[in-house]
C-alpha cells in the first residue's frame, strides 16, 4: 500500500502506527460488544426462568403441560412456515432465488417485453399531452 500511495518512510511509520492503533481499537470494541451480548443473553435466560416460575405458581400441573405442547406446536408450526419460505440457513431466500443467474435467463424475454410496453405507454402519453398543431381553433 505505500508504494502504490507513494509515502515516505515518516508517513509509512506513521500510517502502521495509526493503523495498528485503529486495529487494536476495533478489537477492543468488539470484545465490548461480544461481552455485552453474553450479558443479555444471560438476562434473558434468568428473565425466562423466573416467567416460567410465575406461571408454574399460577397454572396447575395439567394447564402448565398443556401449555407447554402449545408453545411446542406453535414452535413447529413457526419453523415449518421458515422452511416452506427458504429462510433456514443452509436455504436460499426467496429474493436469492428469485433474482439468481438461471432466473434472470428465463425473465430476459420478460423483462425486454416490459420495457418494450413501458416505452410505447411513455410515447402514448407524450402524444396525449402534445397541442395539435391542426391550425384550427
Amino acid at each position: 500500500m505505500a508504494a502504490r500511495l507513494g509515502l515516505n518512510e515518516q508517513q509509512k511509520l506513521a500510517l502502521d502506527k495509526e493503523l495498528k492503533a485503529a486495529q487494536t481499537e476495533r478489537k477492543a470494541s468488539m470484545e465490548k460488544m461480544r461481552a455485552l451480548r453474553e450479558e443479555m443473553k444471560r438476562d434473558a435466560f434468568v428473565e425466562r426462568q423466573a416467567k416460567e416460575e410465575r406461571l408454574k405458581e399460577i397454572l396447575t400441573e395439567e394447564q402448565y403441560a398443556k401449555l407447554q405442547e402449545v408453545k411446542k406446536d406453535g414452535q413447529r408450526a413457526r419453523v415449518q412456515g421458515q422452511r416452506n419460505r427458504g429462510e433456514i440457513r443452509g436455504r436460499t431466500n426467496r429474493n436469492e432465488a428469485r433474482f439468481s443467474s438461471r432466473n434472470n435467463r428465463r425473465n430476459i424475454g420478460k423483462r425486454m417485453m416490459m420495457q418494450k410496453r413501458n416505452a410505447e405507454m411513455k410515447e402514448r402519453a407524450k402524444e396525449k399531452n402534445e397541442p395539435k398543431k391542426d391550425g384550427g381553433n
